[in-house]
């Protein structure tokens, strides 16, 4: 490990840097990262209800980053991070969801290059997941969180065609339409296909 991740480690997180190609250029301290151009890596879940609605945020007006706009739970890579990894941990840390809770993540789309307001440069890697069982109440983090939004999918997914969330769907279209497709594949294996197994048990159970 090179002495500036070694300082950094020290003092707490880091993020790697990236330039457009992907190649690992170097690190920062996240209190530094607006005043920065180069490329970052992150994460996005679309997180499933066990009816198949989409679990949407609305960032906290005192967030640093994307304040006040609707998100997927979302987060940078940390370090040393995978992609799994950072997913699980934004999960928990976010809404309070743990690992056990959700069904295994699903990648649906790896590393895709999107610029944010103000020029953020990110690679982001999707994921879906599912909700193992109702959950009663989200304990989502306030620093980050002002609000949780259930809505159905398709809703999830206009809002995001009409750019009424952090992402930036227009430019983007073909990347985000291959998103949502795959999502709504994992919606037919995971929800429907299981929902009508279950309703075909029970109706032959009951003749």
């Amino acid at each position: 490990m090179n002495e500036s991740k070694k300082r950094l480690k020290k003092i707490g997180d880091y993020y790697k840097l990236y330039d457009e190609k992907g190649n690992e250029i170097g690190i920062i301290n996240p209190l530094f990262e607006k005043k920065q151009s180069n490329w970052l890596k992150g994460v996005s879940i679309f997180v499933l209800t066990e009816s198949g609605d989409l679990i949407l945020e609305k960032r906290s007006k005192n967030t640093q980053l994307t304040p006040n706009d609707i998100d997927l739970v979302s987060g940078h890579r940390d370090g040393e991070e995978k992609g799994k990894e950072a997913a699980y941990r934004e999960l928990n840390e976010e809404l309070g969801i743990k690992k056990k809770k959700v069904l295994k993540l699903k990648k649906v789309k790896n590393e895709t290059p999107l610029v944010f307001k103000g020029g953020r440069n990110f690679f982001i890697s999707f994921y879906v997941t599912k909700l193992k069982k109702k959950m009663d109440y989200l304990d989502f983090q306030e620093s980050e969180v002002q609000d949780v939004m259930i809505v159905p999918m398709q809703k999830g997914f206009d809002l995001i065609r009409n750019n009424q969330t952090k992402f930036p769907y227009t430019g983007n279209e073909k990347k985000f339409e291959e998103i949502f497709e795959k999502v709504e594949e994992y919606y037919r294996k995971n929800i429907v296909s299981k929902n009508q197994k279950i309703s075909a048990k029970n109706k032959g159970e009951s003749r």
